[in-house]
């Protein structure tokens, strides 16, 4: 029986007699269980009381030997007492006893100190003076090590001449002294830092640490290498003068890199103490800084008889990595202050082409384009030039990309992303040529399909332009994050030999910079941040060549529709001159009019020189028309869920009723019959547009309805079509309502 839950806190008794009366033998009468269970609680309570009167008797018991315990431990406490009490007061005594000797020992004490102090200075200062009797004779001897050690021995003299009058004047004694021994040490140790002779090195850097001018050491050598390294470069540069920067430059990166491995290992046995990584930094950031001619200088002579500048900066750009990367064992503990100042002073030749990169990279776009656009006489040839020329224009885009991130590692994404925008709208000054010639040729177009096809072409190449714009936009801007996560990146690493945005930027580049990743990097819908402005050119000469197509397309339609305000059948109808009745004639006995069966025929004709587009496999076409809203489309969803063909009769349909109805607004009156030729009219092409399966529109519908109905019986049937077409055949037709 589990007793432990009396003693809990949340004890409750209904929940621990139901536990218990469950965990009894489910066979047993639960009465018999219940009688069971209080049995052996009074049994468990017996045993309780038994076990309390045990331990009480028990207690009692020990209380009489507490109390004597107690008592024997507070005599004890007393006695302590009194004995503390005792030792204080002979403390005291002895201490008023003994009180005036202790004040004179430490007297004596001090007597004894300032003695010692003296003695000691007038030992120095005797010292102090032979020393100096023993420096002048060593440098009489040209004995320099014994210089080295009187001089020592000089300054901790000095140390403890600190109070004496002539203090300042014995500093300046010695300072003297030191400055002859370094003026006389200095041939020496520039022979054996330039030479690399490690023993007088050693002893010459030995020397200058015990005189105390440890710190113009790193100084020396710095200086002493560092002309050497300036020397190599102007003789390489005499020695290769019919070669180019990036000639010289690569001989003499991998001169230097060799040369710094090799001194780090020497100056790491010189200067033990030096972080050499830091000497090596702060020696190669000195020396690329202060070539003369300097890198810029070459750079730029050489940038000047190139014909490919981006080609020539890319290829010295490899070579500058392939430097750094060498060196960068050797420089990787110099801290990170001092590799960012050397990042920047070895990308420095190139940051007047990174900030002038837009001006040069549209320059190469423009010329390649450029050398495309040998302008043909024949319009299909042209349009053929410009379909072929599509996938030219992705491969220049991607190779632009590629040289950006050479050259640049992406930094000038911004500036790169204009330059493919300028050469894009200089590609596109194609498009805008053709669409004049197309625009002039409108007039025969009934006449000479071949007007239609072109612009069909035409606007093909666009949509297949605008596809492959839409990739390059996918694959350029995963090329960007890549290349600049590792120095844009929120969790990118800190490496200050990979901030090339820092090295090639200024703070204004560097914001647009960031801006720009930030959109890329956070682009999850159909946005374009990189190629924005490319893909807006192009969908504006989309949208011109779609207008000047639909021009095109319309204009035998519209020529013949502008002509129904002025058609004489609405006239003499009105006037009377007809010579028969026609008012009780059947609507068959009419005849469509001219004006319109010459549309009929037109769009009739359409659907077989449209009929190589009417798969909706056509990709490219279908692009271009979702790019721009055709005239007489009523949505952009339109041309990706039907073929392009379909897509564009249902324009022409939709624009054709449109222009009707305008010009039907504008006949300036109509009797009945002049009213059922109008509607007869509109039926005619009812059926023309259900034949190409685009009926009319409910306007237009409505109007032929109204042309149709009676006078008497306008007031009851007029009520359900749109109010604006109720008015207009209204006034037309001249009802009066009564």
């Amino acid at each position: 029986m589990d007793v432990a839950a009396f003693s809990g806190d949340s004890f409750d008794p209904k929940d621990w007699i139901n536990k218990a009366l469950k965990s009894s033998d489910p066979a047993q009468n639960k009465e018999a269980a219940a009688s069971s269970l209080v049995m052996k609680l009074q049994l468990m309570i017996a045993k309780l009381n038994s076990a309390l009167e045990d331990q009480c008797a028990a207690v009692v018991q020990s209380v009489p030997r507490v109390i004597r315990e107690a008592g024997q431990l507070e005599q004890e406490a007393g006695l302590l007492r009194d004995k503390l009490v005792a030792v204080r007061a002979e403390m005291e005594s002895v201490e008023c006893e003994t009180r005036e000797n202790m004040s004179t020992l430490v007297r004596m004490d001090t007597v004894k100190e300032r003695l010692g102090a003296t003695t000691r200075a007038l030992q120095e200062a005797d010292n102090w003076t032979s020393l100096d009797t023993q420096v002048e004779d060593a440098f009489d001897n040209d004995d320099l090590d014994t210089v080295a050690d009187r001089l020592a021995g000089m300054q901790a003299s000095l140390r403890l001449l600190h109070h004496v009058a002539d203090y300042q004047e014995r500093v300046a004694h010695l300072e003297q002294h030191r400055n002859r021994l370094e003026a006389t040490l200095s041939p020496l140790l520039v022979t054996a830092f330039t030479s690399r002779d490690t023993d007088a090195a050693l002893r010459l850097v030995n020397m200058f640490r015990t005189m105390e001018r440890g710190k113009q050491l790193s100084k020396y050598y710095h200086k002493c290498v560092r002309a050497g390294l300036m020397q190599r470069w102007t003789e390489i540069v005499m020695e290769r003068e019919g070669d180019g920067a990036g000639e010289w430059l690569e001989v003499y990166y991998g001169e230097l890199g060799s040369k710094l491995g090799e001194q780090q290992v020497w100056a790491e046995l010189v200067f033990p103490d030096e972080k050499s990584s830091q000497l090596m930094a702060e020696l190669v950031t000195d020396v690329l800084n202060s070539l003369d001619p300097s890198p810029a200088f070459c750079i730029e002579a050489a940038v000047k008889l190139s014909g490919d500048t981006l080609g020539l900066l890319g290829d010295i750009r490899t070579k500058t990595d392939k430097f750094l990367a060498g060196i960068e064992g050797v420089v990787r503990e110099a801290g990170e202050v001092k590799l960012r100042e050397l990042g920047k002073v070895v990308y420095k030749p190139f940051t007047s082409y990174v900030a002038n990169y837009e001006e040069l990279e549209a320059r190469a776009l423009v010329a390649e384009v450029s050398s495309w656009a040998t302008e043909k006489k024949d319009t299909i040839d042209e349009i053929h030039s410009l379909a072929s020329s599509v996938g030219r224009v992705a491969t220049m885009v991607e190779t632009a990309g590629v040289r950006c991130g050479h050259l640049t590692r992406g930094v000038v994404y911004p500036a790169l992303a204009r330059a493919v925008a300028r050469s894009l709208d200089t590609h596109l000054d194609r498009y805008r040529r053709l669409m004049r010639r197309l625009e002039k040729r409108k007039v025969v177009v009934d006449d000479d399909w071949s007007v239609l096809q072109h612009c069909l072409s035409a606007n093909q190449a666009t949509g297949d332009l605008m596809l492959q714009l839409e990739q390059l936009e996918v694959s350029l801007s995963t090329s960007f994050l890549e290349i600049t996560r590792q120095f844009l990146g929120p969790d990118s690493p800190d490496l200050p030999l990979q901030q090339h945005h820092i090295f090639l930027l200024d703070p204004p580049a560097i914001i647009s910079l960031s801006e720009l990743y930030t959109a890329v990097s956070s682009n999850t819908g159909s946005a374009t941040p990189v190629l924005q402005q490319s893909i807006s050119l192009l969908s504006s000469t989309c949208s011109d060549l779609q207008k000047t197509t639909f021009s095109i397309m319309f204009h035998p339609i519209s020529s013949q529709l502008e002509l129904i305000p002025s058609l004489s059948t609405w006239s003499a109808a009105t006037t009377g001159q007809g010579t028969l009745h026609t008012s009780d004639m059947p609507d068959f006995s009419f005849s469509p009019s001219e004006y319109i069966t010459c549309v009929g025929e037109y769009l009739m004709t359409l659907p077989q020189h449209l009929e190589p587009y009417m798969s909706q496999d056509n990709a490219p076409l279908t692009r271009a028309f979702r790019e721009a809203v055709f005239p007489g489309s009523s949505d952009t969803t339109g041309a990706a869920q039907q073929s392009p063909a379909d897509f564009l009769l249902g324009c022409i349909s939709s624009s054709t009723c449109s222009s009707y109805l305008s010009y039907i607004s504008s006949i300036p009156s109509l009797n009945n019959n002049s009213s059922r030729q109008l509607a007869v009219d509109i039926s005619y092409l009812g059926d023309i547009l259900d034949d190409l399966g685009h009926p009319l529109t409910c306007d237009l519908a409505s109007t032929a309805v109204l042309l149709r109905l009676p006078m008497e019986q306008w007031r009851e049937e007029s009520g359900g079509h749109s109010s604006k077409v109720v008015a207009m055949v209204k006034g037309a037709r001249g009802v009066q309502e009564g």
